[in-house]
């Protein structure tokens, strides 16, 4: 379990996260498909023909410095169009049950119809990753790396 926690912070830790600037951006400022991208929360771009904003996160992982019975999860809200809602999650995600959603969250990857088109969502990491003691102040700190692919 050591081993785990440590191989997850130091991949947290070393990973680069890209913003969502101009150069991802295509002349009429919409975000390019098949590229990652990264959103702060209460952030909202365009993507191809929709908008796409992060609302919020739930983190339960293990802090990095902690030993935990659990590796815990992190689920993301996003909002497509601000009408169409989308919950993702990374980690031990089998266990959430969000009260307004009859199964559990276990998606990375999810496939979202939007206006009669599909796409591929594919969450790849959300930082920062939880440390002791826990930062009052974290929730506004919080960033998704992400993928859309047009299927």
């Amino acid at each position: 379990m050591k081993k785990v926690i440590l191989f997850v912070f130091l991949t947290a830790v070393g990973c680069k996260t890209d913003k969502v600037d101009a150069e991802k951006q295509n002349l009429n400022g919409t975000l390019s498909l098949k590229e990652e991208f990264s959103l702060k929360i209460k952030q909202q771009t365009q993507v191809d023909a929709f908008k796409l904003s992060f609302n919020s996160v739930a983190d339960s992982r293990c802090p990095a410095n902690a030993l935990c019975i659990r590796a815990g999860e992190v689920v993301v809200d996003l909002a497509v169009n601000d009408t169409q809602k989308v919950q993702m999650c990374l980690g031990d995600c089998q266990q959430v049950r969000p009260s307004q959603y009859k199964g559990s969250i276990s998606q990375d990857t999810l496939e979202v119809s939007i206006q009669n088109k599909p796409y591929l969502f594919i969450l790849k990491q959300v930082s920062p990753y939880p440390i002791l003691p826990v930062d009052a102040d974290a929730q506004k700190n919080y960033e998704v790396k992400m993928e859309i692919v047009k299927k």
